[in-house]
């Protein structure tokens, strides 16, 4: 973050001067944007943010303490608890301050964004995408989990004159949450993975969810925005004609004037991966970039979802004049990240910790890995409850196992279907349809724990996968 005076930021957020020497206010600068009162270093600025359980304006007198030289406030703390020299700033609303500060500060930089939305995969991309654009540019990417209406305003402070580009992952939940993000960050590219299921309960359908993350694009300031699109995904793939879709009319108009390019593995793509190969040590495919060259790119990670991800990293590399050779040589070096797809051999069996979080869609990828690879021994998918679906629970998790059963039928087999918890039975009464699938089906983490342990063998392959809320990466760390 490049140093702001508190002068500066009372402007830029909308607030007043509630305490502290006016005179001074300009004199007086910020190093560093601080939500947590544990980690206040000297020189920033706490924000007082009231929470459902939390009033952070209660650690504002403890944040002073330790460093912090100013705090943005929405309640009165105390004139008491605000040390001479120090700073408050009244604003209405903390976090809708705070983004309108972070609008103001985006533009302060001449770089490109790259803003990441979707409904599974944004993370990895987005981690794809930087590894790329880092083989020539100093680059920005969220950490941490960033991508949420508080998160992206943060993440814009995190700008310096040092960055050359910033690669800005987007989540939503409900209905306009993308007005505000895509606002802030101002993106001259914006990449979408997929239309899935995940916050269907909210958001109603697949197509309004479509609709939702596709408002990226009007946030783009210039007439010649770009949205990269992973045309293999059904409703993505419509895009050609997004002007009989249900998009919002202020969508439609931007993508009027902008350049809308699919990335993936079939012939809608313009940058496409074909000739794709997964062995043990990762994926190899050629990738046709927009007709006027051809690479090759090898992978350290498996999963046709991860192909799409790493084209969508090659396609923004070519997109902001990034070589794509360089950019396809970083991509060699990338690792999964913990919980997401990262690999351990326990006993000469291989454990793949996919645990961070699970929708449906994310399954059925995750079981498309362990189908993908060659496989001395027994696949194991150990699949548990898929949370916050609504009323939809019952018949998507239904949807995983029927997928389970069908892709059996064709050949690609799961051994053994291991399940855990009430809601991931369903996918197990689906699965169980298959002959041939040996289904073990579990309430509790610790037996199904036992029963792995008890029966993974060399040459096996387990996938371990379900909701963050349950847990599952403990079994991971039981085996491990």
């Amino acid at each position: 973050m490049e140093k702001i005076s508190v002068k500066d930021m009372v402007k830029a957020s909308g607030g007043k001067l509630y305490y502290g020497n006016e005179d001074d206010a300009d004199k007086v600068y910020l190093s560093l944007i601080d939500i947590d009162s544990g980690v206040v270093k000297e020189g920033s600025l706490f924000v007082c943010i009231k929470g459902e359980r939390v009033n952070g304006h209660k650690f504002a007198k403890y944040a002073f303490q330790i460093g912090a030289a100013a705090a943005l406030i929405s309640e009165d703390i105390g004139r008491e608890n605000v040390p001479e020299g120090k700073f408050c700033i009244m604003v209405d609303d903390t976090v809708k301050a705070l983004q309108r500060a972070a609008l103001w500060y985006r533009r302060k930089f001449d770089i490109p964004v790259v803003g990441v939305t979707g409904s599974v995969g944004k993370t990895t991309t987005k981690e794809m995408i930087a590894c790329a654009l880092s083989a020539e540019k100093n680059v920005l990417k969220t950490y941490g989990n960033k991508n949420s209406q508080l998160g992206v305003a943060l993440m814009m402070f995190e700008l310096d004159k040092r960055h050359e580009a910033a690669v800005i992952e987007m989540g939503i939940s409900e209905n306009n949450e993308m007005d505000r993000l895509t606002e802030i960050a101002a993106p001259a590219v914006c990449v979408v993975t997929n239309i899935g299921v995940s916050h269907i309960a909210q958001l109603g359908s697949r197509e309004n969810i479509r609709r939702e993350k596709l408002k990226i694009v009007e946030g783009i300031q210039n007439k010649n925005g770009i949205l990269a699109v992973c045309g293999n995904d059904d409703l993505l793939g419509e895009l050609g004609n997004y002007e009989n879709l249900n998009l919002t009319e202020n969508t439609v108009e931007k993508l009027r004037t902008s350049d809308i390019i699919m990335y993936g593995s079939n012939d809608l793509c313009r940058y496409r991966a074909y000739n794709i190969s997964f062995d043990e040590d990762g994926t190899e495919f050629d990738m046709d970039i927009a007709g006027k060259d051809t690479i090759h790119v090898t992978l350290e990670v498996s999963g046709l979802h991860n192909v799409h991800n790493a084209a969508a990293a090659i396609t923004v590399a070519d997109i902001l004049g990034v070589d794509v050779r360089k950019a396809a040589e970083k991509l060699s070096e990338y690792h999964s990240m913990a919980m997401r797809g990262r690999e351990y051999i326990v006993g000469g069996a291989t454990v793949i910790d996919d645990t961070y979080n699970a929708s449906p869609d994310s399954v059925k990828s995750a079981l498309n890995v362990i189908w993908d690879r060659k496989c001395d021994g027994k696949r194991y998918a150990v699949l548990a409850d898929i949370l916050e679906l609504g009323d939809m629970s019952d018949e998507l998790h239904r949807g995983v196992g029927r997928y389970i059963a069908s892709e059996y039928e064709k050949g690609r087999k799961t051994d053994v279907l291991i399940t855990v918890g009430r809601q991931a039975e369903f996918i197990a009464d689906e699965a169980e349809k298959a002959v041939g699938i040996t289904v073990k089906r579990f309430s509790e983490r610790q037996p199904a724990t036992e029963y792995l342990k008890a029966n993974l063998t060399s040459g096996d392959i387990a996938i371990i996968k379900g909701s963050r809320g349950m847990k599952m990466d403990e079994i991971v760390n039981e085996l491990i």
